[in-house]
């Protein structure tokens, strides 16, 4: 019998409350590319190889996904890019803050020896912008140096 292999994550779908908005967010502002959308109710963008990013009516969800809202914490999740530089994050952290994004935390110089950047979309979910110099990707897909 062959083994079933572990599942890889091919999409992320952020409830929104505004899918106008947040396509201004996310196409227009950040630059991601737009592969489908279907206005009010659900935007799909490319967001790395093989991956897609939804953002979808969250008032459409529950029927699919259960019960579903926003509270009024910050969701207990992030999405993030590895940036190949400092000002690869300042850059980005800049993008975001001038398409609607609220700065949770500016460009600092981290401990760890890298820099990071947090802002928190039209909706409140997170972006975490990072130079890590010990992050990499070999040739292979495998993430080394985390």
């Amino acid at each position: 019998m062959t083994p079933v292999p572990a599942p890889m994550i091919t999409a992320l779908t952020l409830g929104v409350r505004d899918v106008e908005r947040s396509r201004g967010f996310y196409v227009q502002g950040l630059g991601f590319r737009e592969v489908s959308h279907i206005p009010g109710e659900i935007l799909f963008v490319q967001a790395g190889h093989g991956l897609m990013l939804a953002l979808w009516n969250v008032a459409s969800m529950p029927g699919e996904y259960g019960d579903v809202g926003h509270g009024v914490q910050a969701p207990p999740m992030s999405l993030g890019h590895n940036a190949g530089s400092v000002e690869e994050v300042n850059d980005l952290y800049a993008k975001a803050m001038a398409a609607g994004a609220t700065s949770v935390g500016a460009p600092t110089t981290r401990e760890w020896g890298g820099t990071s950047a947090c802002v928190a979309d039209p909706d409140g979910f997170r972006w975490d912008f990072v130079h890590n110099p010990s992050f990499g990707i070999g040739e292979d897909g495998f993430v080394t140096g985390v």
